[in-house]
């Protein structure tokens, strides 16, 4: 049996509350990804990221791949930007768990006795903060690392500039074939309207 009905005034009122309450959280997150721009040059064009996400990925690309005296930075290679092209490519669930990861590590570090935010950190700060997370006993947060890790490890050593330095020729395909969804990225990324 279920209990007396809801008058609908009081239904009228509470759904007027929650819709304020929503978008008061809806500004209140907005603002505080305010400022993240000034960490993203020129060409850079977060499609599936929003600018606070790339950015964060910009700061662990640096951390994980600074330049070298053999090989190349992450950053130079532009390996944000093709994460952002796997999570536009990524199945939405998968899409949103790596973004909300994401999120997890930009505001941790005081879970490690640091102070800041990731993306505020120089790049060897970085480094030893992801390394904190990695050995340390926060498993859905070392989960996090370990995945974006693997990825940018993908990406970055899938980039020919890279080959000549560890002694790799390159694959035995005659002709790299992307996906499908490549183009349409690059399409999206040069302002022109493409999905999925």
């Amino acid at each position: 049996m279920t209990g007396p009905a809801l008058p609908r005034r009081r239904f009228l009122k509470l759904g007027l509350a929650s819709g304020a309450l929503f978008a008061a959280g809806g500004v209140g997150l907005g603002w505080m990804s305010l400022g993240y721009g000034r960490f993203l040059d020129w060409r850079d064009r977060p499609i599936a990221l929003s600018t606070k996400e790339f950015a964060i990925v910009k700061a662990i690309v640096r951390a994980f791949f600074p330049a070298d005296v053999d090989l190349p930075s992450g950053e130079s290679l532009r390996i944000a930007q093709r994460v952002d092209e796997e999570i536009w490519a990524a199945d939405p669930a998968v899409a949103r768990d790596v973004t909300w990861g994401l999120q997890l590590l930009e505001h941790a570090p005081r879970l490690f006795g640091m102070r800041g935010r990731l993306t505020g950190m120089p790049e060897e700060r970085a480094a030893e903060y992801l390394q904190h997370v990695l050995l340390g006993p926060n498993e859905p947060l070392r989960q996090i690392v370990l995945a974006i890790r693997q990825l940018t490890t993908l990406l970055y050593y899938a980039n020919p500039s890279t080959w000549l330095p560890i002694g790799y020729d390159g694959p035995f395909v005659e002709q790299a074939v992307p996906p499908k969804t490549h183009e349409k990225y690059l399409a999206l990324v040069a302002g022109e309207r493409g999905e999925r």
